[in-house]
């Protein structure tokens, strides 16, 4: 069947911004909350077995790279590099290519609830919205119609929307039929042999050079007994001195940490999933309701807080983050 065929017959596409899907009255927020608990469960994996390497080899004739993961761990790595890199070069770059899927009711049948199945482009979706890349469109069947004004792409609308991108040629795209646990016929473009995954190698050898270790650090013993569901993921929980300026000095200069200051939601105030949005080449991630501030402690930026410097800084120096290189407030 050629690939005109395969479209007419499937559930007719659309290209809906991720905004509008997620902003849906009937959108499943539990999904949102999944997102971010597995992506706490990442991290929380990475902590569990310090799997920090994966090997590859590059096949000519399929013209990819193969990267073997023999246990979960190693498969939890890649994952998160993977997510991790692309929540990064989304937000410097944009999004390459449109996740494609389809808008499909949720299990229970007696309400209009629906979640959006992405296939391919699952992290390319995760990835937008973690990083709340809300203006940014998805392809995707709508059988049930919860976007009315929103036309019905040809086949070939739908085939210059899934082929334009700027990361790389697409030479080698074919068009398949998935059919979804309900039946629904859905039509989708894959590419061919590509070397996407270099990016995941090398933004995990990064991580690894990050993650050495986690530590976390609140103001007084009080906190650290309140704190105490995150110590128990074998993360360990230190007394700050004076704020977060002389962590990285304590940590001498290695690994992530997050100082957490005392205040009255002080348990509720950061969980794991916060971890993905410290980049490689960022100092500091501050979350400005809370004061949360996460460090990347090994940065050239981090390495100018020694002890001197800080004792002489001013306040605004410090609290401004003037020091820094790299800064994310949230």
């Amino acid at each position: 069947m050629q690939s005109k065929d395969k479209y007419n017959n499937s559930t007719p596409m659309k290209y809906i911004l991720l905004g509008d899907i997620i902003k849906h009255p009937n959108y499943c927020k539990a999904r949102l909350d999944y997102i971010n608990k597995s992506t706490e469960d990442m991290f929380l994996k990475l902590f569990e077995l310090d799997v920090k390497k994966l090997n590859y080899k590059f096949l000519q004739q399929s013209n990819t790279i193969q990267v073997p993961m023999e246990n979960k761990y190693e498969e939890n790595f890649f994952n998160l590099a993977k997510l991790h890199w692309l929540i990064h070069d989304f937000k410097t770059n944009g999004v390459s290519f449109a996740p494609q899927g389809f808008l499909q009711k949720t299990d229970n049948e007696n309400n209009d609830n629906f979640a959006a199945e992405i296939h391919p482009g699952t992290y390319r979706f995760l990835a937008m919205i973690l990083g709340e890349m809300y203006n940014e469109h998805i392809l995707v069947a709508d059988k049930e119609n919860y976007f009315p004004n929103h036309p019905e792409l040809s086949f070939e609308e739908h085939k210059k929307l899934a082929d334009q991108g700027f990361i790389r040629e697409r030479k080698g795209s074919y068009s398949e039929i998935e059919t979804s646990q309900r039946g629904e016929n859905i039509y989708t473009v894959h590419e061919g042999g590509n070397h996407h995954d270099w990016n995941i190698i090398i933004q995990s050898e990064e991580l690894a050079k990050m993650y050495t270790k986690v530590t976390i650090y609140t103001d007084d013993e009080d906190c650290v007994a309140r704190l105490n569901l995150l110590e128990t993921t074998g993360v360990e929980i230190k007394i700050a001195n004076q704020g977060y300026a002389y962590i990285p000095f304590e940590e001498q200069f290695n690994g992530v940490s997050v100082y957490i200051p005392k205040s009255d939601q002080i348990e509720d105030a950061f969980t794991y999933d916060k971890l993905i949005y410290l980049d490689i080449d960022t100092d500091i991630v501050f979350y400005a309701d809370t004061g949360v501030t996460i460090i990347n402690n090994g940065t050239a930026g981090c390495k100018r807080l020694i002890p001197q410097l800080v004792k002489e800084s001013k306040p605004e120096y410090l609290d401004n983050f003037l020091w820094a290189r790299r800064v994310i407030r949230i």
